[in-house]
């Protein structure tokens, strides 16, 4: 009997109900690298890449050489295609890789793993994986969290203080007109030995998405913000810090609302990160504004509230941010990526909060994920993007002053070959 893969059967789902463009769009984009982390992986101290696939669950690391090379490990697949959410009806999860994340959870000197995966919507329920790193580029699933819709955020963090890593992760709810269902956060505390408690669950705003941390009222233990990809804000509480766990409760959360353009798409709130982008000791924020092809910044006042936000123009379709200082000035810059365009912007921190125009530098098509680090060894911040539109993955090399040089542009998607994922072109 013929078994189709997940995305396989879901496109012919689609051209069977009429919906054939679609079905060619998705089934292009399958198998593309869609999320990117720059950490290291292996333990040699050298920055490596990491990439989860679009509509695919593998995760891939890029074994970094420190003088600018990738050399890609054995594949991660987390897929599990046999899982059907219905038996009736025989539906499927998507094993959609939406997010990842990383710390040493067993304290053996290598990073571990958590993924976000699949989930449609309100629909069908998702799944977090916790994953220790066996070394080499390897991850073997050690802890299954399900949740009752997609599977978007993931985080592993020290909230409570107590030296162990807890676990956040999202339920995206929906936030589509006809289903209001809100996004849910839930907080693990880590109780070490692979183990973590029960969660603590609380409200996270319209279609929940990405987790971001950072102590916005200086009492110096870590809060979360959530952006909300069906709405325009971000969803973020204010941690009780070691009594979090003491008295495990829902916690209250606020907004952080970006500003509207009339006429435009107001929601789509992609992506959020935090920094302290004026110099006065208090962490602000930025937000990703994709329905509107803004930039959000928001200054802290550093007792856990923000000013009005500031807009900058991001760019056609600004999807992702990420964090660093690339011209060596000491005050963080950011690059936003754009997922239905081939280029990546960077803005420059002037150093009081405000930004040169951005700089546009040609990737492949589809840049989504983003990360920075030192790949080869200068010391110079580089960045890495996620290109799932045309199957690859680009690096844009720093010189050290704020520019990069032109992107190194590699072919690295997936392709279905007798029941596996491979890399296209095997």
């Amino acid at each position: 009997m013929l078994r189709l893969s997940n995305s396989v059967a879901f496109v012919m789902f689609m051209l069977a109900c009429g919906s054939h463009a679609a079905a060619q769009r998705l089934h292009r984009y399958v198998g593309g690298p869609y999320k990117i982390a720059a950490v290291d992986v292996t333990g040699d101290k050298f920055v490596d890449v990491v990439l989860g696939y679009h509509m695919v669950g593998v995760v891939v690391v890029e074994e970094g050489n420190g003088r600018g090379g990738l050399s890609p490990l054995p594949l991660n697949d987390f897929s599990d295609q046999d899982r059907k959410i219905n038996p009736n009806d025989a539906t499927w999860s998507e094993p959609h890789v939406h997010n990842l994340a990383f710390g040493d959870i067993d304290e053996d000197g290598l990073v571990d793993l958590m993924i976000a995966v699949g989930g449609l919507s309100t629909i069908k329920p998702g799944r977090v994986l916790i994953a220790r790193n066996l070394g080499e580029g390897c991850f073997e699933k050690q802890l299954e969290y399900c949740v009752p819709s997609q599977a978007k955020g993931v985080r592993l963090v020290d909230l409570d203080r107590d030296g162990r890593l807890d676990a956040l992760y999202t339920a995206r709810g929906s936030g589509y007109e006809n289903d209001l269902t809100r996004g849910r956060l839930y907080i693990r505390r880590g109780l070490g030995n692979w183990k973590f408690g029960e969660p603590i669950e609380s409200d996270a705003g319209k279609s929940a998405y990405y987790i971001e941390t950072a102590d916005f009222n200086n009492d110096d233990f870590l809060d979360i913000i959530i952006s909300n990809e069906h709405d325009s804000c971000a969803t973020y509480v204010l941690s009780p810090g070691e009594s979090i766990f003491a008295d495990p409760k829902p916690l209250a959360s606020r907004i952080a609302r970006a500003t509207q353009i009339p006429g435009c798409r107001s929601h789509a709130v992609n992506d959020v990160r935090a920094a302290d982008f004026n110099g006065d000791g208090n962490q602000d924020l930025i937000t990703a504004n994709l329905g509107t092809s803004t930039i959000s910044l928001f200054l802290g006042t550093g007792d856990g509230r923000f000013q009005k936000d500031t807009l900058l123009d991001a760019g056609k379709n600004g999807a992702f941010l990420a964090i660093g200082d690339f011209d060596g000035d000491e005050d963080p810059d950011f690059v936003i990526t754009h997922w239905t365009e081939d280029f990546a912007s960077v803005f420059l921190n002037r150093g009081d909060g405000t930004f040169a125009a951005k700089t546009d530098y040609k990737t492949g098509l589809g840049n989504y994920g983003v990360d920075v680090g030192d790949f080869n060894g200068d010391g110079h911040l580089d960045i890495v993007t996620a290109n799932y539109r045309d199957g690859s993955r680009s690096i844009l090399i720093g010189l050290g002053d704020g520019s990069f040089k032109a992107a190194e542009t590699k072919k690295n998607g997936l392709r279905r070959f007798d029941g596996k994922w491979i890399p296209q072109g095997s």
